[in-house]
């Protein structure tokens, strides 16, 4: 069983070797919780680095434990940046800690600009007739497109003439 002063230094090594500046150096962690510089510390570094290591880990799990919620916020935070790459890969990211990674997700982009009129008349004719209850809020656009048309065939046909 080791000696009081020697449970002491040991966890003063797991603390400085798991945060601070001799964070992840054992030599260094060693020297600072007490072990004297000139009898290998070296050694007694490494030694002691796998024989506490799973109080290391639990210490290091802590850490992250204690830190989970600024690291919740920054993400959250980060959903509403105004680059949408910076968007999608925290979206990303927050549906993988979420489980989410097996699951694919299609996007869908429509891009309207690159469509003619017809071709975007034709698709608002397709969405009417899947909501039943919108045709008669549409009759004024109808009304509307048809005296455009016939005004767009008046000036033509004066075109022609001339």
């Amino acid at each position: 069983m080791p000696k009081k002063a020697d449970k002491e230094k040991e966890t003063k090594f797991i603390e400085y070797f798991c945060e601070g500046e001799t964070q992840g150096n054992a030599k260094a962690s060693c020297i600072k919780a007490g072990w004297d510089k000139e009898k290998y510390p070296a050694q007694m570094g490494s030694y002691l680095r796998k024989k506490l290591a799973k109080e290391i880990r639990k210490k290091n799990e802590e850490r992250i434990a204690n830190t989970s919620g600024v690291a919740i916020t920054v993400l959250r935070d980060l959903l509403g940046s105004e680059q949408d790459s910076v968007r999608l890969n925290t979206a990303k990211l927050l549906l993988e800690l979420g489980n989410f990674s097996s699951q694919n997700i299609n996007l869908s982009i429509d891009d309207t600009k690159s469509k003619s009129d017809d071709e975007l008349i034709q698709e608002l004719q397709t969405l009417i007739k899947d909501i039943p209850n919108i045709t008669p809020k549409l009759q004024g656009y109808k009304d509307m497109n048809t005296e455009i048309h016939n005004e767009e065939d008046d000036e033509q046909k004066k075109v022609v003439k001339h």
